[in-house]
């Protein structure tokens, strides 16, 4: 797969921009030797290849190259693009510039182009640069093109701006949207880039809830249709980002949903929809709220949104249950033999659950508590399918240890299920974790995860919520 013929093929042919064994082959060799042969003949297609090629080549080594580390070849590419006799190749060029050169280069380069595109993919591209990039984004806040305006806006938030210049920063946005919109939007724009969600995201890094709250509500009430899809998008964004959307954007969610007047295909009632259905609350609310209205309209668009799905329940398994689910059918006899050939500190696979499975056999020996508690000691995820095992089998003599191990997981998406019954089961000796508990439960943010859909990670939190308060109701309850 690293023959050069087929990786220039690849490359000019598009193969390499998607998934697949060429692809791989690629991208483990350049980051294997970013001088070696490979990655000099996907340079040599992006300088000398046909015009498809030098895009797709320059695409490519963009996906290849690590921000904010210089790589002279790529950078020498790149400078040498962006004067290609072809325009189309520019924007591509840019981007890749951006990425690989040192700031005093793009402050040179991305301001003066001719090309109004090149600087709208320029500026787009100092996002991803932090604060690193202010000052050549503080230069494009005046460019004549209000696509590049938004964005170098939205790249000045990375720096983290006082909040009058955020507040600021939010008003130039809203002020060059309008016109940009057809720049950077969707639906025949030249540019599908995601103002909306960046917006937000960038909002949501330092907290401003309520400023992204009222930017919002700004968007879905303009009258240009594909700025309320912005807004829209940033919606979206929020949803993910914080619990409160039910009650501070409900309201302008559903009154864009209503307004048929500029949607003359459905698409932003359907994109409005869709962002309602993100979260259980969201849609439950927005449902209650459709159902007490004896407009006509807001009967339709009941129809339309669905039936929400039910609101999530604890369904937290007692410790009893979960040594059931392991009991060996056929006694203790077998597992007693099996963890006795292995020393008090095994690190086999298997210890955990065999004991587990013990706890509904009458318990543990003494030796097979040392286990339990070797097991509990090194960090894996047996060590929290353990906690109950060591709760029930030494009790309060680990009720301190316990309660700090697992009220610092009872947020995470991979052990916190095996912390929780555990934490419901010690009662008012957990009580130490409810300050923590009590901090997930109430937070308006969501439980900060990285599971790759957003969908998924708030149904995540909504559901763990749930479940949080459920424990801390069993803690609080068994308090005198």
């Amino acid at each position: 797969m690293t023959d050069e013929r087929v990786i220039r093929q690849a490359v000019v042919s598009g193969t390499a921009a998607t998934p697949g064994p060429e692809r791989t082959a690629i991208f483990e060799a350049v980051r294997a030797d970013r001088d070696g042969p490979q990655a000099r003949w996907v340079l040599d297609v992006a300088a000398a290849g046909p015009v498809v090629g030098r895009v797709r080549a320059l695409e490519l080594v963009h996906s290849l190259a690590e921000f904010g580390r210089t790589w002279p070849a790529a950078v020498d590419v790149a400078a040498a693009a962006l004067d290609d006799p072809d325009p189309v190749v520019w924007p591509a060029a840019m981007r890749l510039f951006v990425y690989v050169a040192d700031v005093e280069a793009v402050a040179a380069r991305l301001p003066g182009s001719a090309d109004a595109d090149t600087r709208l993919v320029g500026a787009y591209a100092l996002i991803a640069g932090g604060g690193r990039f202010a000052d050549v984004a503080t230069m494009l806040l005046d460019d004549p093109d209000p696509g590049v305006r938004v964005m170098a806006a939205l790249a000045l938030f990375g720096d983290d701006p006082p909040w009058q210049w955020l507040c600021a920063l939010n008003e130039a946005i809203l002020d060059a949207l309008p016109v940009a919109v057809h720049r950077v939007g969707r639906d025949g724009a030249p540019w599908d880039l995601p103002v909306g969600p960046i917006w937000a995201w960038r909002l949501g890094w330092y907290d401003h809830e309520d400023e992204c709250n009222r930017v919002v509500r700004l968007l879905l009430a303009n009258d240009d249709r594909e700025v309320r899809r912005v807004g829209v998008d940033m919606a979206t964004a929020a949803i993910r980002l914080w619990r409160t959307a039910p009650t501070e954007l409900l309201p302008a969610l559903l009154a864009s949903a209503c307004d048929t007047g500029t949607d003359t295909d459905g698409a932003l009632r359907a994109e409005t929809l869709c962002a309602l259905r993100r979260s259980g609350e969201l849609w439950r609310a927005a449902a209650h709220a459709l159902g007490a209205d004896a407009d006509p309209a807001s009967r339709v668009l009941l129809a339309e949104l669905g039936t929400p799905p039910p609101a999530a329940v604890p369904n937290l398994p007692t410790l009893d249950e979960l040594f059931a689910a392991r009991r060996p059918a056929d006694g203790r006899a077998e597992s007693d033999a099996w963890l006795a050939e292995q020393p008090v500190d095994s690190t086999a696979r298997g210890v955990g659950r065999k004991l587990l499975g013990l706890m509904a056999w009458g318990g543990l020996t003494e030796r097979q508590g040392r286990q339990a508690k070797s097991v509990f000691a090194r960090e894996s995820v047996s060590k929290y399918e353990v906690a109950g095992v060591l709760w029930r089998h030494f009790g309060g003599e680990v009720a301190d240890l316990l309660t700090t191990e697992l009220a610092a997981v009872a947020g995470d998406a991979h052990v916190g299920d095996h912390a929780l019954p555990v934490l419901a089961d010690m009662g008012r000796h957990a009580a130490g974790a409810l300050p923590h508990l009590n901090t997930l439960i109430e937070s308006r943010r969501r439980i900060p995860m990285n599971l790759g859909e957003d969908d998924f990670e708030i149904g995540f939190d909504e559901t763990r919520r749930t479940r949080l308060i459920a424990v801390r109701d069993r803690i609080v309850a068994d308090i005198p």
